[in-house]
């Protein structure tokens, strides 16, 4: 606790010592004076870094990544504000003035050096990489040393109101203070690449999310130096000068702030990654405040009323800005899902089947959320199914986060998701809000699986309906056929032994014609049940037998089908082949056609049957409700297939898509 404490007194020194200097600069109007010119970063760094380093050494006190953070705002926002003090006072002979101004001219460097020497050789762990590199922090040292003793005894001057000289000065020793100034400014300035390049061998050979890590703050440190090279050589405005020193020095803890939320650097929890998105926008906003006041002081002087507005104008966009910036670094589109499940809702109100609303949740789970992987599973009688799947890069050893669906009591299903790229686990955040999205979802899938249950009822139906159908086939041809036929022969017989006179010759003949009539009335019920084709040539055989008995002078009907039909169940043999005899009934009748084709094909989990013709297509009038079409639609669905007839310009196609569920 101690620790904790001792930090949060730095940082709070930083805070409290960086408002303090801004609020001095402010009163004095000593934004728009040469020895102000740094005020705005300096303002930035006090307060941005001990905002950070607060929060981190409260959580993990033992991080030195968290300690340099306080350390670097306490020191550069003493020294921010004596800068501010210096021009308080009136004169230049002031005994406060020429006390704290040796102080400030020669101790602003250590901390803004530290940024680029000390700070990258702890990240991120706070640590070194290895033993190997304590040169490296004694090389930054000996430079830091060696250009503040440089400064120090250098003799120079602070541009406030009035000409504040350096009190420390030994003119005798000129030559020695201004080389070993810039000796040690040399000496940082490698000591930078150093660190630079340390982070680079240490992200070449890091892999997964140390990797991303490490790359983050290597992409700021770049852009920190490319900039500060830029600056030093590049004439440019003086705005822009500005913004990119402002810019480069935000970004450092900016990515501190980016690995702790997103890659649980520092394992804070929820409301401390909450805490330091808000800092994050509070802290920019001050920043962007103070520089823009310097900014607009330097370019002209204004009413203070004017400046306010442009102040308000300009703050309110750069706001929304920031505030979705940090959004989207803290928490990427998790911290919208809200804002998924609602596009999500309106998706299934407006524009897709229930049947649909699974694919759905899954592509809005992955696109939204950026997860690896989205699946929904539906428990049924045969076991688990899977109703639809979305994934993206997915490792096959990685372990899925399940969410059990509950309806009334009873898990109906599942949704199964993976963490994303470098994660093995979710957040209490995103595993809350992707359990109540379960919540909502498993009415859905209820009604899917009663949906389910019900045409597997239906099937059920279907198929004891034509086993009872084949009983009764296999009854009336093995029993009442034979029966009749036997009884007609023996009637025969009778008559046969009977003069052409007698009077039972008459009924006789009435009792024959009548056993032959019901031999016709039972094969025409044998046929209606199933028809013979069927059982003697199976599918194949009948659809070939059908297009060539169809085939004649005017019209040709030629097929495109398989070999084997594995075995087909009696249900789908049936449909398909009373769907192929009305459709081609049609076409003899109606179509006036002079080709025709049937192709039967077996596709994963359906068999699809397609007639087409060459004729007229379909008349104005015909909108689905003849007798063919209804008859032919009523197959298909039943067996919970589908069916459409559409005409294509050159005649008229058929096609009927059968679940292959009733596969034998």
């Amino acid at each position: 606790m101690t620790g904790r404490l001792v930090a949060a007194g730095l940082g709070v020194l930083g805070l409290v010592t960086g408002v303090a200097a801004a609020v001095v600069t402010e009163a004095i109007q000593a934004w728009s004076y040469s020895g102000y010119a740094a005020m705005p970063l300096d303002v930035e760094i006090a307060i941005f870094y001990a905002a950070m380093g607060i929060l981190v050494t409260w959580r993990k006190p033992g991080n030195l990544v968290g300690w340099a953070l306080v350390a670097i705002a306490a020191w550069d926002g003493v020294m921010a504000l004596l800068t501010a003090l210096v021009g308080a006072f009136d004169s230049p002979d002031d005994p406060v003035v020429r006390v704290i101004m040796p102080i400030q001219h020669a101790m602003w460097a250590p901390p803004i050096w530290a940024i680029a020497t000390l700070l990258p050789l702890i990240y991120p762990d706070g640590r070194l990489p290895s033993r190997r590199w304590w040169w490296a922090v004694g090389f930054a040292v000996v430079g830091i040393v060696a250009y503040v003793v440089g400064v120090t005894l250098a003799e120079g001057v602070h541009g406030s109101k009035y000409t504040v000289p350096n009190n420390a000065a030994v003119p005798e020793l000129q030559g020695f203070a201004h080389a070993l100034a810039e000796t040690g400014e040399w000496i940082l300035i490698v000591a930078s690449v150093i660190a630079l390049l340390g982070l680079a061998i240490r992200w070449r050979h890091a892999t997964g999310v140390q990797a991303r890590r490490l790359s983050l703050m290597l992409w700021v440190l770049l852009f920190a130096g490319t900039q500060a090279v830029v600056r030093e050589f590049v004439p440019m405005p003086q705005v822009v000068h500005h913004i990119l020193e402002v810019l480069a020095a935000a970004l450092v803890p900016m990515a501190v702030a980016v690995a702790v939320t997103r890659d649980r650097l520092y394992d804070l929890d929820l409301a401390v990654r909450r805490a330091i998105a808000n800092l994050v926008v509070a802290v920019s906003l001050l920043a962007f405040y103070l520089g823009f006041f310097a900014v607009w002081s330097f370019i002209t002087p204004v009413d203070s009323v004017f400046e306010a507005g442009i102040m308000g104008a300009a703050v309110f966009p750069f706001a929304l800005l920031v505030t979705r910036w940090v959004r989207q670094v803290a928490w990427g589109r998790r911290v919208d899902i809200v804002e998924a499940v609602t596009a999500l809702g309106q998706r299934m109100r407006d524009r897709i089947e229930v049947s649909a609303v699974p694919a759905a949740v899954c592509e809005e789970i992955v696109n939204s959320l950026h997860l690896r992987l989205a699946r929904l599973e539906l428990d049924t009688v045969d076991g688990v199914r899977t109703l639809a799947e979305v994934r993206k890069s997915v490792d096959d050893e990685a372990e899925p986060v399940t969410f059990d669906l509950w309806h009334r009591g009873t898990v109906v299903g599942r949704l199964l998701v993976l963490p994303r790229a470098g994660r093995t686990h979710l957040d209490e955040t995103l595993a809350q809000a992707l359990a109540s999205l379960a919540d909502q979802v498993a009415p859905v899938v209820a009604a899917l699986r009663l949906d389910e249950e019900l045409l597997r009822s239906r099937e059920q139906l279907v198929t004891a309906r034509e086993e009872e159908r084949l009983r009764l086939l296999r009854d009336l041809h093995d029993d009442v056929g034979p029966t009749l036929a036997g009884i007609r022969l023996q009637l025969d017989a009778v008559r046969a032994k009977l003069p052409d006179d007698a009077p039972a010759i008459e009924l006789m003949d009435r009792a024959v014609t009548a056993i032959h009539d019901a031999l016709g009335i039972v094969r025409r019920v044998a046929y209606r049940l199933r028809p013979p084709e069927l059982e003697t040539l199976g599918l194949v055989g009948a659809l070939q037998e059908l297009a060539v008995f169809l085939s004649g002078p005017t019209l040709k009907v030629e097929t495109r089908l398989p070999d084997d039909v594995s075995a087909l169940s009696p249900t789908i043999e049936v449909a398909a082949y009373r769907i192929v005899a009305e459709a081609l009934t049609n076409v003899v009748k109606h179509a006036r056609a002079t080709s025709a084709s049937i192709s039967l094909t077996i596709n994963g989990d359906a068999v699809t049957v397609e007639i087409e013709d060459d004729g007229v297509g379909l008349p104005d009038e015909a909108d689905g409700r003849g007798m063919g079409l209804r008859f032919m639609a009523q197959r298909a669905q039943e067996i919970a297939g589908e069916f459409s007839c559409r005409a294509t310009g050159r005649g008229t196609t058929v096609r009927a898509v059968l679940p292959l569920r009733n596969r034998a």
